[in-house]
């Protein structure tokens, strides 16, 4: 039923985009109507539960007002006569689509609580870390039904980070739809979405599919110099090489102690960080819809790009912020470029796209965004990024390597409709050097790959001339290959280790203990657990726990240490656990062995005190409160998580 509802949603997008945008190729009418489903399955749910709560009911609405748009859209519509048009893409450009959606859809599944032999659920490096955070948002809202959700991890506080593409996901499981595929069929055409958007947008800019395939490759296989730095004594010692894809993080693209940051997208973007795969899928719409209003002056691409960059805050802010930072430096741009008879339609456009932007976004920004901010003190003036240890630009030139470097030569060939495009991209990177927008000074890479999104349309289509321009050159083509090889080395070599990543995230054990807390535990149960990021109550379960780990609430802006200091004294002192549990209205204690390494307790004084209502391997839950007491089973050995 899930899958049933996740395809009715694209088939009303695409249904949409067809008559919308006619005039197009089957190929954009395609990606445009995708984009457009997902952001109908993202936002109508969210909107109906803010009156119903997130329950299954909700969902039938939602389709049922998604059903009405889009036969209103065909009624009314107007449907212009298709013309032939330059932006159907190439055999090559297709080839390339196909082969970067299906790398970046092959390391989702083998990254995504995939099941192993054992029993457990495996992830890959890049998805260790901010995975179990993504998992137990989906199933915290899909079990609990609350909306506006609060942190699992944290309950009683708002959810404020950006989680509307985990409450897609939390439809798709709430109709039943397995947890693993939950997250994974809407990520697999959210990857098609980010590639074809890309590929699209391009085209647009450049108006050549050649200069299409150079952009490509530079943006999905980025990278810098890393790789000088494992093939520096490999030759005496291959370790030095081989560590690549045996170590954790020592990759080209991500080596913090050779102050190489600038990761791979696929690899450290687009694969393990959700809310940045759905972020770039639409962001890749509205900066064609925009570009497209500017050079096709037809009003409906501003309406349409205002829609979407008014939908975009609670899917992914820094999206948001580099959108309206380049629509901010368009305007003047391209208003001074305006002829007397121009100027007028010229700004309505602009007017119209503005409004419906900010006043869909504003209620977000002020009820989720701005309290997050204001919690965390997020900005601040910092100036060069996160280099730390190198001269500036080396910093920059060794982290993105070749495409920085052609950089300057690639704006003084550039004609006015270029340097006016890539206006936006300067501004990004300028503020973006200068401010940090979270606690996390690592994440305004966010910001950053805006811009350079931008460079590398700029940089290819300056490489693709600069090719045609050396035509009966000897070894054009040998020198083309070598340009290619050097700018993304770094980067087959971080997917290369991406793709040989295996680490257990849960084990059989943490399985089965989260199986038996869904079906037999209040779904407003609260457990006290320890801190480990990969909490199986938290993640698994979608239950509460009284403070989950620091490394997703310090960035978060929460501050977590009056609760965690009581945390530790309910596990380290019986006397004071009965006043603590009471205070929290504790219903559960889960005691295994990350509670025993981290408050040097056996959990004697629970089994002596509180009935054990599960127990396997080393993991025991105790039933604390009397309605948790009452609710006593016996564990139940069906996992439909890990299916």
């Amino acid at each position: 039923m899930g899958i049933a509802f996740f395809v009715f949603f694209l088939g009303c997008g695409l249904a949409m985009s067809r008559r919308l945008f006619a005039e197009h190729s089957p190929w954009v009418r395609a990606w445009a109507g995708l984009a457009g489903g997902l952001l109908g399955l993202i936002w109508l749910p969210a909107v109906t539960a803010l009156l119903t709560g997130f329950t299954s009911r909700c969902q039938w609405i939602a389709a049922g007002m998604m059903g009405v748009f889009t036969l209103l859209t065909l009624r009314f519509a107007s449907a212009p006569v298709r013309m032939p048009t330059a932006d159907r893409p190439s055999r090559a450009e297709t080839g390339m689509v196909a082969l970067f959606t299906l790398l970046i859809c092959l390391l989702l599944y083998t990254h995504v609580i995939y099941p192993n032999a054992d029993g457990g659920l495996s992830v890959g490096q890049s998805t260790y870390g901010d995975l179990a955070l993504h998992l137990g948002i989906v199933t915290s809202i899909a079990e609990q039904g609350e909306f506006p959700p609060d942190y699992s991890i944290f309950p009683g506080h708002r959810l404020n980070y950006p989680f509307l593409v985990n409450s897609l996901s939390a439809s798709l499981h709430l109709l039943g739809t397995p947890l693993r595929w939950a997250v994974l069929l809407p990520s697999f055409v959210m990857a098609f979405c980010v590639v074809a958007g890309f590929t699209s947008l391009a085209r647009e800019i450049l108006q050549n599919r050649s200069a299409v395939l150079w952009a490509q490759v530079l943006f999905f296989l980025n990278g810098g110099f890393g790789f000088a730095y494992f093939l520096e004594g490999a030759s005496k010692n291959p370790e030095n090489f081989f560590r690549i894809f045996t170590g954790f993080y020592q990759t080209p693209t991500n080596l913090v102690e050779e102050n190489i940051r600038w990761s791979n997208v696929i690899c450290d973007m687009l694969v393990p960080q959700r809310t940045t795969l759905a972020g770039w899928c639409f962001l890749m719409l509205c900066l064609w819809l925009l570009y497209a209003g500017l050079t096709r002056r037809r009003r409906k691409y501003f309406v349409a790009a205002g829609i979407g960059a008014g939908l975009m805050p609670m899917i992914h802010t820094h999206s948001f912020l580099g959108l309206g930072i380049i629509s901010a430096i368009w305007l003047p741009v391209y208003l001074v470029q305006q002829t007397r008879r121009t100027v007028r339609p010229y700004l309505q456009d602009w007017m119209l796209y503005g409004a419906i932007a900010v006043g869909l976004a504003a209620p977000q920004l002020f009820a989720w965004t701005f309290q997050q901010a204001d919690e965390g003190g997020f900005l601040k003036f910092h100036f060069d990024w996160a280099n730390h240890d190198d001269i500036w630009p080396w910093f920059w030139v060794k982290n993105v390597g070749l495409v920085f470097l052609l950089l300057p030569a690639a704006l003084w060939a550039a004609n006015r409709g270029m340097l006016s495009l890539y206006s936006g991209a300067v501004g990004i990177f300028v503020l973006a050097e200068l401010v940090l927008f979270q606690p996390n000074e690592y994440d305004n890479n966010k910001l950053f790959y805006v811009w350079y999104l931008l460079s590398c349309i700029l940089v290819g289509g300056f490489l693709h001339d600069l090719h045609g321009r050396l035509e009966g050159l000897r070894g054009r083509w040998i020198a083309s290959a070598l340009i290619l090889f050097v700018a993304s080395f770094s980067a087959i070599l971080s997917i290369g280790r991406e793709a040989v990543s295996d680490y257990q995230l849960f084990d059989r054990h943490q399985v089965l203990a989260a199986e038996f807390i869904r079906l037999h535990t209040p779904k407003d149960a609260l457990f006290i657990t320890a801190d480990n990021h990969n909490n199986a109550v938290a993640a698994l379960a979608g239950r509460n726990i009284l403070v989950g780990t620091p490394i997703y609430l310090f960035f978060h802006g929460i501050g977590y240490e009056t609760r965690w200091s009581e945390l530790e004294r309910m596990y380290g002192d019986p006397a004071a656990f009965s006043e603590l549990s009471a205070k929290y209205k504790v219903d559960y204690v889960y005691f295994s062995s990350y509670e025993r390494d981290r408050f040097k307790r056996d959990g004697s004084d629970f089994e002596q005190r509180y009935p054990r209502v599960f127990a396997s391997g080393d993991i025991g839950i105790y039933a604390v409160s009397p309605r948790a007491i009452a609710a006593r089973a016996e564990p139940s050995r069906l996992s439909s998580i890990r299916r």
